[in-house]
């Protein structure tokens, strides 16, 4: 079976770790897998892919957003059995690209808002949009709940599987750990909130430090609200890494605060490192970690510092958190994840 994953590029983000997780299982599976990228810079996830035996086909990222870009993909599609689409614009090119084609079409839905959701006006367009696609796999059931709301749609095309990570990556590696050092990892982007995390160092002790992993939009405000606030040197962003299982395993507590989720990759990246994560309440991620990590207000910044001095001053909790989020980390094994996708283009 031939398929093809679609995605607008392969920088930093959710949604690309995850293909470069999944590609080399799905090549194990006997599974003839390519990747199509709307943009042709190289990454460590390119890397990772490349090295799995998956060809990367490549389309100039002004080219990949015109007329032109949907008709390479129109003639790219018809080689595959089954194209599997990921993140917006993508949604869009490939919808168009497939018209009067027979070609099988899966949709990834990665979160549970978009900026398109704020427009009424726009939900038709969507709703025809959506209605190309064969299948639409929400990464969570707060993910599905909320597209499908948007769409006003109930029907079987819609279907939930559970975003996965190789646990194993961050099961084995151990660095020695920073006392009283906390760690993000996140693409500076509206969707994260990394400005909470930052100011909920202005209530923690001058020893406590942050460390900011990930690049984006929201990069440079972040780092003048930083030395407007006086904790910038308590901080340290280190831009894209290809070292996160290190990293990770190196901090004493996670942090994931979000504005929106669609489940929370690196939440679980950090639990199955055997770290104690404090998230925000926002659906998909507070599903993902309550139970075992550790829930604060989404914004506010004074009850994450107070949910960061729990975990440093009390080692049993501490200890007790770490277990409850390595355990749950071991139900979101991308295992499972891949071997639902593949039942799923055999159906």
């Amino acid at each position: 079976m031939k398929i093809l994953h679609i995605i607008n590029s392969l920088e930093i983000g959710g949604a690309q770790r995850l293909l470069s997780d999944l590609i080399p299982i799905q090549i194990q599976q006997g599974l003839e897998v390519d990747v199509l990228v709307g943009d042709d810079k190289e990454s460590k996830f390119s890397e990772i892919i490349s090295n799995s035996e998956c060809n990367i086909l490549k389309i100039n990222r002004k080219k990949y957003k015109s007329f032109s870009g949907i008709r390479t993909i129109r003639q790219l599609i018809r080689d595959y059995d089954i194209v599997h689409v990921h993140l917006f614009p993508s949604l869009y090119l490939v919808a168009l690209a497939s018209l009067g084609l027979k070609t099988k079409l899966i949709y990834t839905e990665h979160s549970t808002s978009n900026r398109r959701r704020d427009k009424a006006y726009l939900r038709p367009i969507e709703q025809f949009i959506y209605k190309q696609y064969d299948k639409i796999i929400s990464i969570s059931q707060q993910t599905q709940t909320a597209l499908q709301k948007w769409l006003q749609s109930y029907d079987n095309r819609f279907v939930v599987i559970n975003n996965g990570v190789d646990v194993r990556k961050f099961e084995y590696v151990k660095s020695p750990v920073k006392n009283k050092s906390l760690i993000m990892i996140s693409r500076f982007v509206p969707a994260k909130d990394q400005a909470t995390a930052i100011k909920a160092l202005q209530y923690l002790d001058s020893d406590i430090t942050l460390t900011l992993v990930g690049d984006g939009e929201n990069l440079d405000h972040c780092k003048n609200l930083a030395q407007t606030i006086g904790v910038y040197d308590r901080i340290n962003f280190l831009g894209s890494r290809s070292d996160v299982p290190e990293l990770i395993s190196s901090s004493y507590i996670g942090i994931q605060s979000s504005n929106w989720e669609g489940f929370g990759l690196t939440a679980v990246e950090i639990m199955a490192a055997g770290k104690p994560v404090i998230a925000s309440d926002v659906d998909g991620l507070k599903q993902v970690v309550e139970g075992a990590g550790i829930i604060f207000q989404n914004g506010n910044a004074n009850q994450l510092a107070e949910k960061i001095k729990l975990l440093i001053n009390n080692k049993d909790l501490y200890n007790a958190v770490s277990s409850k989020c390595n355990n749950r980390a071991s139900q979101f094994d991308i295992k499972h994840m891949a071997y639902e996708y593949n039942r799923i283009y055999n159906e």
